[in-house]
């Protein structure tokens, strides 16, 4: 049993992946946090997706000694489904609208689509909310043979999206497909973002580390509400940003600055055809990771809640490090992105013209390391194999993966 709790257990699908002595995947309807849901799990590991907003709400391994740990950071406030009943009161407790629609259901890995960050005001009074549409509206789901297929629709953007999960063959890897179909009649320029959220137990002050495969970086221009601890628009080199104070911050070691917060924006390095997330608890053994094509996604943005935020829901308690990889740079609005410096030369929107369809592929894993290990310095993909380098010279954990290396060539 993991994180959340089950009240329902009807198996909608239990097959045989590829043959004797192949996993068994399990998809079952649950309740989890008072919220609809769907359990994938094999032999291996266990995804939690809830129908309300489609956010990937919890992601745990389904043995061993760290069985049960979600690696997902969990919202410290209660949420909701967007089509409860309970919305529009819990809404009216977190704030005004648009940012307090996200906040009542957002928790874990969320989708922002098509925006990323707040809507313009025209926007707004059509109902959109803080990062669009997605993640606020009620999501349709079908289980398959190794996971299942969800889809929304985005009525204001005229959008239509379908994301695949599935569970890999015999490995504690999920492979994410994503689809969007532009419906209207003029073309749009996707802000597209995988709003990764992570957070204690996996992540914490004193035992956890996180990389990733980025080289230039560029803080935000906004400040953080009052409690910045990075200096605005400042330009830097992938981990050490700049601090108010004139001193340097590792930005791989969370939460070292309490009271604070910050958001920046890191391009993945183009000389990688695949960029990748690792955050690692040396303490627990435990890693969790994430690997996407930098053709889909280009951009990281790395934001940090340190116990900042004291009003409603955040309530000055909140521990919560953004790895949000995705087609722009910064949630700050499309005038504000716009009046920015200038940035690295990569696209900060992925353009989709009337009736074209666009797709994204990448892969979420969980994995236990070696105690001695105290950083994942690089995550490769070679014949079917997920590879990772730990710090020391010669260390590797090899993980196969069956398909891996055909899934991340494709495009349909």
């Amino acid at each position: 049993m993991t994180n959340g709790v089950r009240q329902k257990n009807d198996c909608w699908s239990g097959y045989d992946l590829r043959g004797p002595g192949a996993m068994t995947v399990h998809v079952t309807r649950e309740q989890w946090k008072n919220r609809d849901a769907l359990r994938l799990a094999n032999d291996l590991i266990e995804i939690v997706v809830l129908a309300g907003g489609g956010h990937l709400a919890e992601m745990s391994l389904a043995t061993g000694q760290c069985a049960g740990i979600n690696c997902l950071w969990m919202s410290y406030w209660p949420t909701v489904d967007p089509d409860s009943e309970r919305a529009a009161h819990l809404v009216s407790r977190y704030g005004s609208d648009p940012a307090a629609r996200f906040l009542a259901g957002y928790t874990g890995h969320a989708l922002c689509l098509d925006l990323f960050g707040p809507p313009s005001p025209k926007e707004a009074q059509l109902g959109v909310a803080l990062h669009g549409e997605a993640a606020v509206h009620p999501w349709s789901f079908k289980p398959t043979h190794d996971g299942c297929i969800g889809h929304v629709e985005l009525p204001v953007a005229q959008l239509s999206f379908t994301r695949r999960l599935s569970l890999a063959y015999d490995s504690p890897v999920l492979l994410v497909t994503e689809h969007v179909e532009n419906r209207g009649v003029h073309p749009r320029g996707l802000q597209w973002v995988q709003h990764l959220t992570l957070g204690p137990p996996l992540l914490d002050s004193d035992d956890s580390f996180l990389s990733a495969s980025l080289d230039k970086c560029l803080t935000g221009p906004l400040g953080y509400e009052g409690h910045a601890r990075l200096q605005d628009n400042a330009s830097f080199a992938w981990p050490y940003a700049p601090e108010l104070d004139g001193s340097i911050a590792d930005l791989r070691a969370p939460f070292t600055r309490f009271g604070t917060g910050f958001i920046a924006a890191g391009r993945v390095s183009p000389d990688r055809d695949l960029g990748f997330i690792a955050a690692l608890n040396f303490r627990l053994g435990l890693a969790c990771i994430y690997c996407f094509r930098r053709q889909d996604f280009p951009w990281i943005t790395i934001w940090e809640e340190n116990c900042a935020r004291t009003a409603a829901p955040w309530n000055g308690v909140v521990q919560a490090r953004g790895m949000e990889f995705g087609t722009t740079p910064l949630p700050i609005g499309h005038d504000a992105l716009c009046a920015m410096p200038a940035l690295p030369d990569t696209p900060s929107t992925r353009d989709i013209a009337p009736g074209q369809v666009v797709h994204a592929r990448y892969l979420a894993a969980l994995v236990t390391v070696p105690v001695d290990w105290h950083s994942i310095t690089d995550v490769q993909i070679e014949q079917d194999t997920l590879r990772l380098v730990g710090e020391k010279r010669g260390s590797c954990i090899k993980i196969r993966v069956h398909g891996i290396s055909r899934f991340f060539k494709e495009d349909t």
